[in-house]
């Protein structure tokens, strides 16, 4: 099976159109991703970025303590220099890191500052993951599926940003991993890289740098938590003009107007900014000349919240419409790799860029893949399964491929072709009539037509049924290729292929990955065997 373009996939309408780069769409956004567009986005950036060692000192802050590779070592010591640029993407704190798309994320931006490296000398390229410490929405993250298997991270107590929330639960989930992998070294690396990054005492953050330093550390990723009162301070002016003046929304709308064929991914508030205490994160509303936060109802003056602003700028947090700024405040930063859903909100965003003078990065769809082990590449390929066949839906495959290997299939389709000759010659014959058995002939031709159907219903029936064992491997494979439904990345967790093959895994999806195409990647895995 060869790569797919990625908009000849099931993507949404809008992602389709941008990766053909429709006139209709170039309003929505600076630059397409092109390797010319990259020297010219750093350029820009380069000009135009001030905040260089407010984020290295707190890089540096953050990555102590971890045992860096000598490839994040060096990156983290470039960004200290003008020339150095980032590339990032940005995910949520699942736990173990939930769905395998979370790995082809961030090797993707490795992947890609990889290349922008080796094609010129005058820009150095680091690769970021933003932890998405400040999301509220627990429910999301709190499980992952293994082996056809829920595994989820029961807490008496939620609230808040989940990056500050401790790792209790997690003791429970990798003991029942303990009981389910295989026996061997790769299983065992497994559970002792989870024990160390979900290890007491530490916050979900706190894990998720650990468990990713482990796991991607050797390619030099660096990882950043925004959830900081020192990176929050270089956001002060741009959130006291979106409490007091409130531009986003109906830039947003503006927007929202011009792409109406589409749908929103996101929903721009009066206020895009909520309010950070120790168990809460609550939106922001204005009353009057009042503050209200709606959960709690607590008010606050306009000078009261200026305050509380000024001095501790970490209580406040942008939601989807901001987040997106604060990112591109902050970074030195050239492009975004995210999904679909991701790079369609980021398509509503750019005037809002514009009103705060923030330069709109670059935005590119990531690499989705498909993880198919070469014994069942070769089970695909001799039942005639194909990057061109792949995404229809299982029963219409299988109808396709019963009808295609059934003589009686081809026969009564030859009795369908005489029938109908049958019936135009009558047709012509009941032109030399009256109407009345005209009429009469086309109701004998509707119920000749309806018995056909019925009876071809009933013999695929039948021949599906003889070719059961070719029916139920179809069903197998489809299964592992689109478990419960859904693409593979969007279900199953990394650890079901690492547990055999360990390291060289991680290595099979950084080779396998493309930097500058956009494309579903079939990852032919050789060593894997999966039934």
């Amino acid at each position: 099976m060869k790569n797919i373009d990625l908009k000849d996939t099931s993507v949404s309408a809008i992602i389709k159109d941008y990766l053909s780069q429709k006139d209709s769409l170039k309003f929505a956004y600076h630059r397409f991703p092109s390797f010319e567009n990259y020297v010219a986005q750093a350029e820009e950036k380069a000009q135009n970025y001030t905040h260089r060692k407010v984020l290295f000192a707190e890089l540096q802050k953050q990555h102590e303590g971890l045992n860096l590779s000598p490839k994040q070592k060096e990156n983290l010591a470039l960004l200290a220099q003008e020339n150095t640029l980032t590339v990032t993407t940005g995910h949520q704190l699942n736990i173990a890191t939930g769905p395998l798309y979370f790995l082809y994320k961030i090797m993707h931006v490795v992947k890609l500052s990889d290349e922008l490296n080796q094609k010129q000398q005058k820009w150095n390229f680091v690769p970021i993951y933003w932890m998405a410490t400040e999301d509220h929405d627990w429910d999301e993250i709190d499980h992952f599926n293994l082996y056809n298997q829920k595994y989820t991270c029961h807490k008496e107590q939620v609230g808040g940003a989940v990056g500050r929330l401790d790792t209790s639960g997690m003791e429970a989930v990798i003991s029942a991993l303990k009981e389910k992998l295989p026996p061997n070294r790769f299983s065992e690396e497994v559970i002792a890289m989870l024990e160390k990054a979900y290890a007491s005492g530490r916050t979900l953050a706190e894990a998720t740098r650990v468990l990713v330093q482990e796991l991607l550390g050797e390619y030099g990723i660096l990882i950043l938590d925004a959830d900081s009162h020192e990176l929050k301070k270089l956001m002060i002016p741009y959130f006291e003009q979106e409490l007091l003046e409130n531009p986003s929304q109906s830039l947003v709308q503006a927007t929202n107007e011009k792409l109406s064929e589409y749908k929103n991914q996101a929903y721009a508030r009066e206020i895009n900014l909520f309010y950070l205490s120790e168990n809460k994160r609550e939106r922001i509303e204005r009353e009057g000349e009042e503050f209200v936060l709606v959960d709690s109802q607590q008010k606050f003056s306009q000078d009261e919240f200026s305050q509380i602003l000024h001095k501790t700028p970490e209580k406040f947090s942008p939601n989807v419409i901001l987040r997106p700024m604060y990112q591109e405040v902050i970074l030195p930063n050239v492009a975004y790799i995210g999904g679909g859903g991701e790079i369609a909100y980021w398509l509503q965003l750019k005037e809002v860029f514009a009103h705060y003078g923030v330069i709109f990065p670059m935005l590119v769809v990531r690499n989705s893949a498909l993880v198919l082990p070469e014994n069942l590449a070769r089970k695909a390929e001799n039942l005639g399964l194909n990057e061109h066949n792949m995404f229809e839906p299982m029963h219409e495959f299988t109808r396709h491929l019963v009808e295609e290997n059934s003589d009686l299939i081809e026969e009564l389709e030859a009795l369908k072709n005489v029938l109908k000759s049958n019936f135009e010659k009558a047709h012509a014959l009941a032109q030399k009539t009256d109407v009345s058995f005209a009429q009469m002939l086309k109701a004998q031709e509707a119920r000749q037509i309806k018995g056909y159907k019925k009876m071809r219903k009933r013999l695929l029936k039948a021949e599906r049924i003889k070719m059961n064992d070719k029916v139920q491997r179809i069903e197998q494979l489809f299964n592992f290729m689109f478990p419960n439904g859904t693409w593979q990345e969007r279900r199953i967790n990394f650890i079901q292929f690492y547990v055999e093959q360990g390291q060289e895994f991680i290595q099979e999806i950084y080779k396998g990955l493309l930097q500058l195409e956009n494309k579903f990647i079939i990852l032919n895995i050789k060593g894997i065997q999966q039934k």
